[in-house]
């Protein structure tokens, strides 16, 4: 959308039973019905361009049973494979045995879909899900992020990362049962 988008108002027809069910959503949502439509739109377009192929930012989030020989070794080697395309990722400890990881990637949707599947299919990988949105690039060919200043609540510092930066924090190997 460019900076300045006008609304354009537009008729819908729909079964009254269908408008009711909607007409629930959009009061638990506290919302209103063309801002819910609005996301409905933008939610399905942004499923087709990925379907089409476009560009695409996505999470790819899994829980695993770390003490599977040689598991952690392996996600960073597919992490590695991917080279820029992984922005970042995340890592947390849920209990003795298993972990939380998040990676952000950008790039191609497929070669994104590609890379979770190759993931989910490693032994000891519990669970995995992908939530993949159209990417928007900017000229430089990266995403485009907004930042901003805010207050600060609580006891927090704030770091500079450079764009292409990801770390890795991981625990250290355990012993297979």
């Amino acid at each position: 959308m460019s900076k300045r988008d006008d609304l354009v108002r537009f008729g819908v027809a729909m079964e009254g039973s269908l408008l009711r069910a909607f007409d629930a959503l959009v009061k638990k949502r506290e919302s209103t019905r063309s801002e819910v439509l609005r996301d409905l739109a933008r939610a399905e377009v942004t499923r087709a361009q990925v379907s089409e192929g476009s560009d695409a930012v996505a999470t790819v989030t899994l829980v695993y049973d770390h003490h599977v020989r040689d598991l952690t070794e392996r996600l960073i080697e597919l992490q590695h494979g991917l080279g820029s395309k992984v922005r970042s990722s995340m890592h947390v400890h849920l209990d003795p045995a298993h972990c939380l990881e998040v990676i952000i990637l950008e790039g191609p949707a497929k070669e994104l879909q590609q890379f979770a599947d190759r993931v989910f299919a490693t032994r000891g990988v519990k669970h995995g899900g992908i939530e993949m949105i159209a990417g928007g690039r900017t000229s430089s060919d990266r995403l485009h992020v907004h930042l901003h200043e805010h207050e600060h609540v609580g006891d927090h510092q704030h770091h500079e990362h450079s764009d292409h930066s990801h770390s890795h924090s991981r625990s250290k190997k355990t012993k297979a049962k």
